[in-house]
């Protein structure tokens, strides 16, 4: 009898070791999976801070910061697939062969890089988000080219046209890939979203332009009329560089994703009230602020 209890009892404690620390476990995989924003539930594109440069700046600040792993696929993409540009433009003594590189693979993919911000901020990034672009490749480029000939004109007009026109139709290429819209209905359904915040994207979009301006580069492409690439080493150089690709204009892209997510919302809003003719929700309010 006493041996049967003795074994009865190491019996026990054999299964105690077996089966006690495989919850603890299992359990760390889906942790793992998850960002600390996704598992708080915080996602970028809610509320936030509200509708304001300042905020959307913090917020994407946040966002890049937060999800960083994430959005590395998005901040690596354009700038290693950039690179055939200044290669070919130094081969052939043109730059119209790295034209003809951006407008096959870098436009399309910038597109899908965009779509892949809004849908991170939004909780569901996918890397498949990444080569949508080139699904409505004729649309993407269309669009980039008559948005980028709008710019030239207005800025060459008497730079504050271009400036307005910056302001009201830069998310149309956020709705092409976003809303899957013609050419045209994507500058409209832009004028609507941003109508009555355009002065609130000025810090976003600004920042963006003074960056490319004026952060200094590693390659030099030379004139455009006898194009010749030059690398520079130079600490600022190259401290710019890494700056402006890796840290500066991905934190930049999504501050605006966000801040497209949260007007497009908004608009939606807006024109579900004036349907139904109950007036402004109360989730169109600014938030309070914190204390």
């Amino acid at each position: 009898k006493q041996r049967r209890e003795n074994e009865d009892d190491r019996h026990c404690s054999h299964a105690s070791i077996l089966f006690i620390p495989a919850p603890a476990v299992t359990a760390v995989p889906d942790l793992l999976e998850l960002s600390s924003m996704e598992r708080t539930g915080n996602l970028p594109a809610e509320r936030g801070r509200g509708n304001s440069g300042l905020a959307w700046l913090t917020d994407g600040w946040d966002f890049y910061t937060g999800m960083l792993p994430q959005l590395l696929p998005a901040i690596l993409a354009v700038p290693l697939l950039s690179v055939p540009v200044y290669f070919l433009a130094d081969r052939y003594g043109s730059i119209w062969p790295g034209y003809a590189w951006m407008a096959a693979v870098i436009i399309p993919l910038e597109a899908g890089v965009t779509l892949f911000y809004i849908r991170t901020a939004r909780g569901r990034g996918s890397l498949r988000d990444l080569f949508y672009g080139f699904s409505i490749y004729f649309r993407a480029v269309a669009l980039t080219l008559i948005f980028s000939m709008m710019l030239l004109g207005g800025f060459m007009l008497l730079i504050v046209p271009g400036i307005l026109i910056m302001l009201a139709y830069s998310f149309g290429e956020y709705a092409l890939v976003d809303e899957d819209l013609p050419v045209r209905d994507c500058f409209l359904r832009s004028a609507a979203i941003t109508q009555g915040h355009r002065t609130d994207l000025l810090p976003v979009l600004g920042l963006m332009v003074l960056i490319e301006v004026f952060v200094p580069s590693m390659i030099d492409i030379g004139p455009v009329k006898a194009p010749s690439v030059t690398l520079k080493t130079g600490f600022w150089d190259v401290a710019g560089h890494a700056l402006k690709n890796f840290v500066f204009i991905p934190w930049l892209n999504c501050s605006a994703a966000i801040a497209y997510c949260r007007l497009k919302d908004r608009a939606d809003r807006r024109l579900r009230t004036a349907h139904d003719g109950t007036g402004d929700e109360p989730a169109d309010r600014e938030p309070p602020p914190e204390e």
